[in-house]
C-alpha cells in the first residue's frame, strides 16, 4: 500500500491507531510542525504519499491552483474515536484505491473524485467551480 503524509491536524490516536495496523505513516506533527499547505503538498509528491488531512484547504489548492498530488484523503469528522474508525475502515476495504482520488470521508458517505479531473476541469472553456468539501 501507498504511504501516507499525515497532516499535522490529524489526532495522535488515529496516527497511532494507523501504525499499528501496520500502514507506513509520516505524521507532519513530528518532522516538522507548522508546514504550510504547500509544503505538504510538496513533500508527498517527493515521497510518493498520499496525504491524509483534517483541512479542506487542500481541495481548493488542488482544484483552484491545478496542484498534483498523489491522492487525498480528507477527513471531515469531528469525534476522534469516530474518525478513526471510519479511516480505518475505509483503507481496509479500498487499500488501492487511494491513489489517484480526492477522497472525502464523512461520518455519513465516502465521497471520491478523480485526481484527473483537475486537468479535465481546466482543459474546459468553461470551467466547473471544485468540488464543495465544507461540511457533513
Amino acid at each position: 500500500m501507498t504511504g501516507l503524509l499525515v497532516d499535522e491536524n490529524a489526532p495522535r490516536c488515529l496516527v497511532e491507531a494507523l501504525r499499528e495496523a501496520g500502514y507506513d505513516v509520516v505524521w507532519v506533527r513530528e518532522i516538522r510542525r507548522g508546514m504550510n499547505d504547500e509544503e505538504i503538498i510538496s513533500l508527498s509528491i517527493d515521497e510518493s504519499r498520499v496525504i491524509m488531512t483534517f483541512d479542506k484547504d487542500f481541495g481548493e489548492l488542488i482544484y483552484r491552483s491545478r496542484r498534483r498530488v498523489l491522492g487525498v484523503i480528507l477527513v471531515r469528522i469531528s469525534d476522534n474515536e469516530v474518525s478513526k474508525r471510519a479511516v480505518l475502515d475505509f483503507l481496509g476495504k479500498h487499500p488501492d484505491e487511494i491513489k489517484g482520488f480526492f477522497t472525502v470521508l464523512t461520518e455519513r458517505r465516502i465521497r471520491r473524485r478523480e485526481l484527473s479531473d483537475v486537468e479535465t476541469l481546466h482543459r474546459r472553456a468553461d470551467p466547473l467551480p471544485p468540488p464543495h468539501f465544507g461540511g457533513t
